[in-house]
């Protein structure tokens, strides 16, 4: 006894796909749509060296986690020691990064729009930030809670690993910039 073979129409392919794209679970960071946050914030994202590699859907996926704040000028963005809970994005104006030494303040270099401070806090456990970032100009910062954004690493590897590779140039560009001072001081 033979079966017979029953052919596919285009029609059942069609239905076939919708029925396969139908059963994906809902994310709601993967709808189509505008961005949750304010276009300047959302060019500071694109812009930071930390997010440039992720795609509009896996953005908004980062995007959903801001809040955008602002900071007046020589208020502290964030206190070498304390405990790094944030990470900032720069949106608008300018920051001192510096590091506390025995004879004052050293300053390690400025962040403007498009940089990330507090990156440290992506190391995850009890890190605390490195350096104080002050304010020196009035600023605009989009700040993300790390605990979120390393949860949303870690669900979606296609935002997890370009960003700690991301993270990895950074350290590595800060190292060498670290080296080169030491060699001509």
């Amino acid at each position: 006894m033979t079966q017979s073979k029953t052919r596919k129409t285009a029609v059942d392919y069609v239905d076939e796909r919708k029925t396969r794209r139908s059963r994906g679970k809902f994310d709601p960071t993967r709808l189509n749509g505008a961005l949750v946050i304010s276009d300047e914030a959302r060019f500071a994202l694109e812009r930071c060296q930390l997010f440039q590699c992720l795609d509009r859907h896996e953005l908004m996926a980062v995007a959903a986690l801001v809040e955008e704040t602002s900071i007046e000028a020589n208020d502290i963005l964030l206190m070498e020691g304390e405990t790094a809970r944030y990470l900032y994005v720069i949106v608008e104006g300018q920051a001192a990064a510096q590091i506390q030494i025995e004879r004052g303040w050293l300053s390690l270099g400025l962040v403007g729009p498009g940089d990330a401070a507090g990156w440290s806090s992506l190391m995850g456990g009890s890190v605390v930030y490195r350096a104080t970032v002050k304010a020196l100009t009035n600023m605009k910062v989009a700040r993300l809670e790390t605990s979120g954004l390393m949860l949303l690493m870690n669900v979606d590897p296609k935002i997890g690993y370009p960003v700690l590779k991301s993270l990895s140039a950074i350290f590595y560009m800060q190292y060498e910039a670290a080296l080169t001072a030491i060699k001509t001081a």
